[in-house]
């Protein structure tokens, strides 16, 4: 099959078949799908830290203040 000499041989493959509105909208699901993703991840990391966070009076250890194997008890609940 020979190209015609307007140029198709030098369009992507994608755009060829779908159009420039059609490859557009596909990067751009895949963006949008891509932002939503990290949210979701976003707000699991969030939750799961929350509810360590939040876990109740039991003895917790210091998050990194250079106080190593420091510990302390929530002695009252605000």
């Amino acid at each position: 099959m020979q190209a015609c000499g307007c140029g198709e041989d030098q369009i992507p493959w994608m755009l060829a078949k779908f159009g420039f509105l059609g490859t557009a909208g596909l990067v751009l699901t895949g963006l949008v799908v891509m932002m939503l993703a990290g949210w979701a991840l976003g707000a699991v990391v969030w939750f799961l830290r929350r509810r360590v966070r939040d876990g109740g009076g039991e003895a917790r250890s210091g998050s990194g203040t250079g106080l190593a194997g420091f510990t302390w008890r929530d002695d009252e609940e605000p």
